[in-house]
């Protein structure tokens, strides 16, 4: 049976650019996987619970992995686009199984396999979803080299698995991050690293029906439970 939820991408959205929920996130990380895709995984779900950019989950050193003054055990980064210093606290049970399984070592792998591979481990999980193609895809399509099926109301669809890239994880972790509605913008900035308010609410991935619901959530007094 799928975990992947029946998600559609508005209009609003650009192209192919999702999110994964934490229901998708943790049926990915309990996938029985070995070799190259286990470590593929494991990378991706750092992503995640970083809120990263790959330039930088992808590449944690183990002198990256400090406390604070106060002993909150931390990854300390100073992110390789902007330079910007994060301190991201590891409070997630499975980032902290992940650091510990590597004994703070963790693997690194090109960037172009760690793309290929995560839609490769996320296939059996996906269901199809109408979506947008991208510039380039729109190219291929009439150049003939694409082919692209289509629904009953002509919308393109495509697997989910297809849209997922390694910055997937960064959207899926800040994304749900804002979902708790546990920290204040400035927090979650902070771990991200963005320095406007504009450009973190950028990466907020969320259709029309899933603020409406968040909206009744909030109405009736519920609570997703979120650790970073």
């Amino acid at each position: 049976m799928s975990c992947f939820s029946k998600r559609k991408i508005e209009e609003s959205d650009k192209a192919v650019e999702i999110y994964l929920t934490e229901t998708e996130l943790q049926a990915l990380a309990e996938m029985e996987q070995t070799g190259l895709k286990n470590q593929v995984r494991d990378i991706f779900l750092v992503g995640r619970y970083t809120c990263q950019r790959v330039s930088d989950y992808n590449n944690i050193q183990p002198e990256d992995f400090t406390t604070t003054a106060k002993g909150t055990p931390i990854i300390r980064l100073v992110q390789q686009k902007t330079r910007n210093e994060v301190k991201i606290p590891i409070m997630n049970p499975n980032l902290e199984a992940i650091c510990k399984k590597y004994e703070y070592n963790l693997p690194s792998v090109v960037d172009q396999i760690l793309n290929r591979y995560i839609k490769e481990i996320l296939k059996d999980l996906s269901e199809k979803v109408p979506t947008k193609l991208t510039m380039k895809q729109k190219e291929k399509k009439k150049a003939g080299e694409l082919s692209v099926e289509c629904n009953d109301k002509g919308e393109v669809i495509m697997p989910r698995y297809d849209c997922v890239t390694t910055h997937t994880a960064r959207r899926s972790g800040i994304t749900n991050m804002y979902l708790s509605h546990k920290f204040t913008i400035v927090q979650m900035m902070h771990v991200s690293g963005h320095k406007t308010q504009k450009t973190f609410m950028d990466y907020i991935k969320l259709s029309s029906d899933e603020i409406a619901d968040e909206i009744d959530a909030i109405v009736n007094g519920e609570n997703a439970v979120f650790l970073l």
